[in-house]
């Protein structure tokens, strides 16, 4: 592939993970913000749990966009890379642990 072609992929991957993340958080909030309405509506509580639903909702989208970066950069691959390091090392030290 050529620079120009691999630089317009990456640039759709980061596109692609913007979309995905707005759109995503925007359904967890929402979600959230129901169900804690729901809860609220039902044992006369509000605003208590539809301010949690809320916050569930934006950790939830946080905590999908943080593993879709590690996906996207590879975070995954490293770990398994640095223990092949480490077995590599070990191997040229006679088994020892360093």
């Amino acid at each position: 592939m050529s620079k120009k072609k691999l630089r317009w992929a990456s640039l759709a991957r980061y596109i692609n993970l913007a979309f995905s993340f707005g759109i995503t958080m925007i359904a967890a909030v929402f979600l959230g913000f129901y169900a804690g309405w729901w809860v609220d509506h039902r044992f006369d509580t509000f605003p208590i749990f539809m301010l949690l639903g809320v916050l569930s909702g934006v950790g939830i989208g946080f905590y999908s966009l943080w593993h879709e970066l590690a996906g996207l950069t590879g975070g995954k691959q490293g770990k398994k890379q640095e223990r092949g390091n480490d077995e590599q090392r070990n191997d040229e030290h006679g088994g020892q642990d360093l």
